[in-house]
This record gives structure tokens, sequence and C-alpha cells, in this order.
């Protein structure tokens, strides 16, 4: 784990570990509003960690399902009118009995709908996390975007010579809208109004399974649930990381097919096994950080 900055490496790994540990004692109820394609992937993620997923998207149970959830994770990837209004319901519920927020913006780099929509939701709720790929974030801060249906666009991607110009960015608008930023891509970037990581773990093979990025959201909401081991901050890393390892540790375990190509349902499998069976340690001697105040 290298580092820079004034978090230590201990203080870090420190704090991963309390998350964990938390969500496996505490046993958190996640709400979670996403889609039907990765619906059951983000499920069982939040199994894995230890928590509890209600998945339920009816508008008419949305705010009552929220009411008994520690965290809401809201999803805009495959949207219909139902959910929105659904989520609507939810966020105002989540607002009011005071559970954090993680906001995944699926496609707001091609949608004026979900643009608007996402736009709306921040103003109303407030999240606590705001989840996106380079186009997705770029949109949201008003800059050039040029996404690919709900893939960034690779004149969006941040190579590591736009890395710390992007981090700035970010952290300025994490600042105005007092909340924390997850941009998703080789590397990882996640920003607060006082600080920045950089991880650096993963596959390119993570990029060819449908939903890994919601299942990212899913496990950073599912660490908000747990305020008292960390922050905001903290648990999107910690989501980033985790999926980085395990990715890495699913590609090994499930080798290569024809022409040297990654197996995918077999890999799809290896994730989940990865995803829930890491332990403190694995994270501890193999993420791949770095901190900038």
């Amino acid at each position: 784990m290298e580092r820079k900055g004034t978090m230590s490496r201990a203080e870090l790994a420190a704090s991963f570990a309390a998350l964990r540990a938390a969500v496996w004692q505490q046993k958190p109820l996640i709400h979670c509003l996403t889609h039907p394609i990765t619906m059951n992937d983000s499920a069982n993620v939040v199994l894995a960690l230890g928590a509890s997923p209600n998945m339920a998207s009816h508008p008419d149970e949305a705010a009552e399902a929220v009411r008994g959830a520690d965290a809401l994770a809201v999803n805009l990837g495959n949207i219909t009118a139902e959910r929105m209004e659904a989520m609507e319901r939810a966020g105002k519920a989540a607002r009011e009995k005071g559970i954090p927020i993680l906001l995944d913006a699926v496609g707001v780099g091609f949608s004026t709908l979900r643009r608007q929509f996402a736009e709306h939701f921040m103003e109303a709720y407030r999240p606590a996390i705001v989840k996106g790929n380079a186009s997705e974030l770029r949109t949201l801060c008003g800059l050039a975007s040029h996404s690919r249906g709900v893939d960034a666009g690779p004149a969006d991607a941040v190579g590591n010579a736009q890395l710390e110009d992007m981090a700035a960015v970010l952290q300025d608008f994490a600042a105005q809208w007092q909340t924390v930023l997850l941009l998703t891509g080789a590397t990882d970037l996640i920003a607060a109004p006082d600080r920045t990581a950089f991880v650096c773990n993963g596959t390119p093979v993570l990029a060819r399974l449908t939903g890994t990025g919601c299942m990212v959201g899913a496990m950073a909401a599912t660490w908000l649930a747990a305020p008292s081991a960390g922050t905001p901050w903290e648990a999107a890393v910690l989501a980033c990381v985790t999926m980085g390892i395990a990715g890495e540790k699913a590609e090994q375990a499930a080798g290569q097919g024809a022409a040297g190509r990654v197996p995918m349902g077999t890999f799809h499998v290896a994730l989940l096994d990865a995803l829930s069976t890491l332990t403190d340690e694995d994270i501890e001697t193999r993420a791949k950080v770095c901190l900038a105040q």
C-alpha cells in the first residue's frame, strides 16, 4: 500500500478492517434501488460483505422500505419512470430518517433525462457518495464529455498524466456539493473535500463483465451503513480496493481459454468467490493506494 499525505498505511488498513468488521457485526439493511441487469449481482455482493439487501422498487413501498434500512443505494442504470418515482420517494424517506445515500449516476453522460434527474437528486437529497465513470462525472461537473452509452468515452479516459488535474477538479466539486466523488476507471479516483485517493488495483477483465461498477456502488453503500467505523471517503476507497483485488484473484483463478482469453462465466463465479472470502490481510498486503490531501 503506497501512500502520500498525512494518513499512514497502518491507519488506512485499520479503517478498512473496522468498516468490514462493523458490517459483519451489525448486519445492516441496504436498500438498493437498482436495475434488473445487475440486481442479482448487487444483492449478492451486499450479502458477501455480511449485510442484507432489500431490492424493493415499487413506488408505493419504496419509502416504507427505506424507513427500515441503514443506507440507500440509488442506481440510474436502465431507468424507468416507475423506478424514478421510487427513487424520489426513497430519497425523501432516507433524507428524513438521516441515513446515508449513494447515487450511482449511470448514463448521465449520454441522457438528458438521467442528467437532470441526477442533478435534482443531488440537490434535494445530498448523497454522501456520488459514483460514476469519467464521462458521467465530467457531465455532472459541467465539463465536456464523450460517453459511449453508459460507458466512458475514450476521449474522457483519465490517464496517469491527467490524474492530478482531474483530482483537483473533483475535489473542488466535492467541496461544493459536500459529498465524496468516486470515479471508476483504470485508476479509480476518490475525492472528498479534504483528501483524495488513487486506487490502482484491478484488471481490464472487470470491464468485460456487466455490472462490476454497480457492484462497487453496492459495496460502498454497504460500508456507508457503518458510519461509526469510517467515513464515506473510506467506504468508497475500500469498495474500489476490494473490487480491484477480487478481480485480480478471480482472473488468476479463472485462467485462460482459447486465444488467451479469460473465460467470463468462470471469472464471474470466481469474482463472487473472491469477494466473499477476501481477508483483512489480503486487503492490507495487496492494496495499491496513493493518498493526497
